[in-house]
């Protein structure tokens, strides 16, 4: 085997290894585990075109993340035991902000007491109802404020005869109100961004990066591939014949 097809079957591994083993993205699943609630306005929705919105979620607090699509992140709020049941639902993709690390108190115990007799109501369009009794007991999930500016917690409400139901119930009607704020650490403005990168930056704008920058590298490396191949294989011109002038042709000018 001559050196010009010994490289030319390395070049071909290399191309190979390069189709199979592409550059790490700026996130990968294994990476993902919980986003931070970092704003008053993320709305947890029921479907992944985010068309249904459900309540708001709570600032400072975790989702757990299950799936990151194009335009909405799947993610799963509470849950872990059988009084605390998990609601599964999306938030917009620029919303997501990855967590550093997996937190011990993703969501806090918060739960209140119902201090007047009022309707929790099951679905959305508040049109289905049931008679919520005093002194039954919610536990906070998040809130929605309707168009008409009354404000509705979302949650789990066990009663006093043992019932439970998932609903929304008048703020107004719950017992001292008022949710716990996990701390947040603040970024400062003199922090290196590449050191520290804002809790507010969407990760969209670095998968993006780090997918162009993936697209460019595996172009630029197939075109210089091409290009050794080529000048491997590049058929050489035939050399012109140098004239040869014979003893009798010599002669022959004397």
């Amino acid at each position: 085997m001559n050196d010009t097809m010994k490289k030319f079957i390395f070049v071909i591994f290399a191309i190979s290894l390069l189709a199979v083993f592409p550059a790490k993205t700026a996130y990968s699943d294994e990476e993902i585990k919980y986003s931070r609630i970092l704003s008053d306005d993320v709305v947890l929705y029921m479907d992944a075109n985010l068309t249904k919105p459900w309540f708001t979620l709570p600032y400072s607090y975790y989702v757990k993340v299950l799936s990151v699509g194009s335009y909405s992140v799947k993610v799963e709020y509470k849950g872990g035991d059988a009084i605390h049941p998990s609601v599964k639902g999306y938030i917009e993709l620029d919303k997501f902000s990855l967590a550093k690390e997996e937190p011990t108190a993703p969501y806090p115990n918060s739960s209140f007491t119902i201090g007047e007799n009022c309707l929790l109501y099951k679905d959305t369009g508040y049109t289905y109802a049931e008679t919520i009794t005093e002194n039954s007991i919610i536990d906070f999930y998040g809130i929605n404020v309707r168009p008409s500016g009354e404000t509705y917690v979302y949650g789990y409400v066990s009663t006093a005869s043992g019932d439970n139901y998932m609903g929304y119930i008048l703020q107004s009607a719950i017992l001292n109100f008022a949710l716990p704020i996990l701390p947040v650490e603040v970024v400062k403005p003199e922090e290196s961004v590449s050191e520290n990168k804002p809790a507010s930056e969407s990760p969209k704008t670095s998968n993006a990066l780090g997918d162009n920058l993936q697209i460019i590298i595996i172009v630029g490396i197939s075109v210089v591939a091409i290009s050794i191949v080529y000048l491997l294989f590049k058929p050489m011109p035939e050399k012109a014949k140098e004239e040869v002038i014979t003893k009798s042709e010599w002669n022959e000018d004397e």
